[in-house]
């Protein structure tokens, strides 16, 4: 009878934390990183004739799918790349767009047209400045691009040097929550749970690795170590070097394989940047039509080899000859090497409108692969939402299976203390 009392006595304890348990699920359905608790029991070893003596409270347990919040973090850094590559490729493409009255195709349409008709009449000063008036336009129209293309140059290098020092902040709040880890003598399941969430939001800016094993605690960023032992930090900083950007820690080059520092750090790299890429071009066909427009007139119109350096000499089309505007006026209809890169052969107007085709499909490729990430990321997130995420009406139920059962162990121990006086009364 009194083995009777102990086993209710362990039922109540276990069922109201339990309870407490399914409370604290309950209330932090909603808070972002929460992963949710299941209560851990096991029987009481028996002493003597094979009953048993209860149940064991053996703790409190966070869910959780390492495999699964593995791939998650590796697939989330993917997306934020792709995310991040078509916010600078979509900036672009909008500047290149183009409408029937505006645009550098209509301004170099113009140009060409401006000198067939002052080739038509050489002697009248009404068109004359005309052309003037639209080889103004001409490179006001190249410089405005060039110089677009520059502010999204400055705009992407602020913008990874801002998410270089939010990188660096969430490793500082790692390194605190190790430290609390650390002293912590209890349960330390919501630091556990907010470091995750600090490990997912670091996923986004870039590739990480993190190792847990032998009670220890290492995170390496592009494959380079910038937390060890768990407290000890080693922050990013920016390093420009010949034209290129880099993000290094204590002079190692991280090698970034996905995240929005991926992409930007990308785009302010030389070799790899749509940016510099798409100045280039406009490079390449500035220099090719200030060569072509000088070789064919005895006086040069224009100076300089680059978009930036070109200048316009106004006072050079009063001395256009007859046989100049000929020449000038077969420029549009040729065919040049004008791409610094390949010995193609194509005119003006091909090449800037292969110009806008390239960043156009630039575009839509990445949109593709993103729009694949997207299902993988969500695939991903889903089944790791359901590993850990409260569900209330499984909750509910749990709060009520617990509570009858706090409620029988209760009646177990009515029953035990009356038998127990009615015995005494004899």
């Amino acid at each position: 009878m009194m083995d009777s009392l102990y086993t209710a006595q362990s039922g109540l304890f276990t069922s109201r934390y339990a309870i407490d348990a399914t409370s604290n699920n309950i209330a932090n359905e909603n808070t972002e990183g929460y992963k949710k608790r299941v209560v851990n029991t096991s029987e009481l070893s028996s002493l003597e004739s094979n009953i048993g003596n209860g149940v064991s409270f053996d703790g409190i347990t966070r869910t959780t799918n390492q495999f699964l919040y593995d791939q998650l973090i590796k697939q989330t850094s993917e997306q934020s790349f792709y995310e991040q590559e078509d916010e600078i490729l979509s900036q672009i493409e909008i500047m290149f767009q183009e409408t029937e009255s505006s645009g550098l195709s209509v301004s170099l349409n113009d140009y060409f047209q401006s000198i067939e008709n002052l080739r038509s009449n050489p002697s009248s000063n009404i068109y004359k400045s005309d052309l003037e008036n639209q080889s103004e336009i001409l490179v006001s129209s190249l410089k405005d691009l060039y110089s677009d293309l520059e502010t999204i140059e400055k705009n992407t290098l602020s913008q990874l040097e801002n998410e270089v020092y939010q990188v660096n902040e969430i490793l500082s709040q790692i390194v605190y929550l190790n430290e609390q880890i650390e002293q912590s003598s209890g349960q330390r399941d919501d630091l556990l749970d907010k470091r995750d969430q600090l490990e997912k939001d670091l996923s986004n800016y870039s590739n990480i690795e993190v190792d847990t094993s032998n009670d220890n605690y290492t995170l390496k960023i592009g494959g380079v170590t910038t937390i060890f032992n768990g407290t000890n930090l080693h922050e990013i900083s920016v390093t420009e070097e010949e034209g290129n950007i880099y993000l290094t820690v204590y002079n190692n080059e991280l090698n970034l394989s996905s995240g929005s520092m991926k992409s930007l750090s990308d785009n302010l790299s030389e070799d790899s940047s749509s940016i510099y890429s798409t100045m280039q071009s406009l490079d390449d066909f500035t220099k090719a039509l200030i060569d072509e427009v000088n070789a064919n007139s005895t006086t040069p119109i224009y100076s300089g080899d680059t978009v930036s350096s070109m200048i316009f000499d106004s006072s050079a089309i009063s001395d256009l000859t007859n046989n100049d505007l000929e020449n000038l006026a077969q420029i549009q209809w040729g065919e040049y090497s004008i791409d610094s890169t390949s010995t193609d052969m194509t005119s003006f107007s091909e090449f800037y409108q292969s110009l806008r085709v390239e960043i156009s499909s630039r575009v839509e490729t990445n949109n593709f692969k993103l729009e694949a990430q997207d299902v993988v990321v969500q695939s991903l997130q889903s089944n790791f939402d359901n590993f850990t995420k409260v569900d209330s009406d499984e909750e509910m139920i749990n709060l009520l299976q617990y509570q009858a059962a706090y409620e029988a162990n209760a009646k177990v121990i009515t029953v035990v203390d009356e038998m127990l006086q009615t015995l005494l009364n004899m």
